[in-house]
């Protein structure tokens, strides 16, 4: 008997939805426990002691679907029937190995020594690890007695843990509201904290478009490559193997990281899919020991980069085309001038970037509009600025690292000029990378 029920052809089905028949037309409710996670199947969330771990949509359809039927073969048509109807105009074998993918790195875990998912190849998948199922309580009208114990006493160790969180929510967003009355140049609360537990430097950091996770570079070792890691998981997931390669970046629907990679005759921009596979050559030009930053424009058509030429008088921004491979000039530095950390704007009409001299490192801010024009140029203090800029949401300000201060710290400038502001509450350090929600 099939265990699964088909989509009727023509019926739509949500990404979001997914529904068990187990015992007759039931629908099921349970939370599943297995090692040291818990996946709500109701919620379509999953847990890694008591914190939410980032796997959503069709990774944690596939994910519920192997936990519901453990230890027993779920084949890639299966799936696909299920997580994928006929309706559904994608690419299922990429999408499936996708998720699957997404599936090992939120459970930290590997195909080649699976602790929880297992390959059958050509078949399907199967959860290996051992699973606890809780059926709902039936729900009942009884008052529960009173004791001698406080309301919060008589609260489950979860039902406190939400109770906990969701004040301490509140009372912090009592805090920014009332912090933003008096420094409404403040960013949200900053963190810092180890991202990756891997030996040797890891550098040149970049978020991805939904915040969970982090590209990088790791050098000094004879694993040096790039990697990603997801925000608060555990295992990293390398992406390539060349000590040469940097400026990881993110593609804006998060499928591909672009980087520079540096060989005898140039440099090079590749890109390779997030969760592992071929790269693709991208664009190879003149060398430029100075190029740092690459940036996608919002519709994913190009990519922003620093241009280097071929006689060595310094480097310009130019455009790469991902429809015909052509490239754009935007910028026309002097000879002795050097561009690079290109950032598109939210709306991708302009490109921020960091012009700096090329007998030294020592630069400043300037925009310039993506369709080309004169470069404006937003500081003049003749300083280190470290990393590439990041627009605000609204595109209305720009935030860079900057030594402007006599130590580096964040600064904030209108994308039209004016003073830049420090900042308040990040301290001093040298930010590479940083999120804007």
């Amino acid at each position: 008997m099939d265990r699964f029920r088909k989509a009727p052809k023509g019926a739509r089905v949500s990404a979001h939805q997914l529904v068990f028949h187990m015992h007759g037309s039931e629908r099921s409710a349970q939370t599943v426990r297995f090692g040291i996670f818990e996946a709500d199947l109701q919620t379509g969330e999953l847990y890694k002691n008591g914190i939410k771990v980032p796997l959503q949509g069709q990774p944690f359809q596939v994910c519920s679907l192997l936990l519901e039927h453990a230890g027993e073969l779920v084949t890639r048509e299966e799936l696909r029937q299920r997580v994928w109807p006929e309706d559904t105009f994608v690419d299922f074998e990429q999408a499936l190995n996708t998720a699957i993918a997404k599936i090992r790195v939120a459970l930290g875990d590997e195909a080649d020594n699976p602790r929880f998912v297992q390959t059958l190849p050509r078949r399907g998948y199967r959860f290996i690890g051992p699973v606890a199922k809780t059926d709902p309580q039936p729900v009942t009208q009884a008052v529960a007695p009173v004791t001698s114990k406080g309301w919060f006493d008589s609260l489950t160790v979860r039902t406190k843990w939400l109770a906990s969180t969701m004040l301490l929510a509140l009372l912090t967003g009592i805090g920014i509201w009332w912090s933003s009355k008096n420094y409404a140049d403040a960013l949200p609360p900053i963190e810092v904290a180890p991202l990756a537990a891997l030996s040797g430097v890891q550098s040149d950091p970049d978020f991805s478009p939904d915040g969970n996770q982090v590209a990088f570079v790791l050098e000094g070792t004879e694993n040096c490559g790039i990697y990603t890691t997801m925000v608060g998981g555990e295992k990293s997931l390398k992406l390539t193997s060349d000590c040469h390669d940097s400026s990881p970046t993110w593609s804006p629907d998060g499928r591909r990281v672009a980087f520079y990679r540096y060989d005898a005759n140039g440099i090079a921009i590749y890109a390779v899919p997030a969760f592992g596979g071929n790269e693709q050559r991208l664009y190879k030009g003149p060398w430029n020991p100075r190029a740092t930053g690459l940036s996608w424009s919002p519709d994913g058509n190009m990519v922003a980069f620093s241009e280097g030429q071929a006689n060595w008088n310094g480097a310009r921004i130019s455009l790469l085309s991902l429809v015909d491979s052509t490239t754009r000039q935007l910028t026309s530095p002097s000879d002795q001038e050097i561009d690079s950390a290109p950032a598109f704007s939210p709306g991708g009409s302009t490109v921020a970037f960091v012009r700096g001299i090329l007998a030294g490192a020592v630069g400043d801010l300037y925009v310039v509009p993506a369709a080309g024009g004169v470069p404006t140029r937003l500081t003049f203090d003749k300083t280190w600025i470290d990393g590439s800029p990041t627009w605000t949401p609204d595109g209305r300000d720009i935030v860079f690292s900057s030594a402007r201060g006599g130590l580096f710290s964040l600064w904030r400038v209108s994308a039209s000029g004016g003073t830049p502001r420090p900042v308040a509450g990040v301290g001093v350090g040298r930010f590479q990378s940083f999120h804007l929600p």
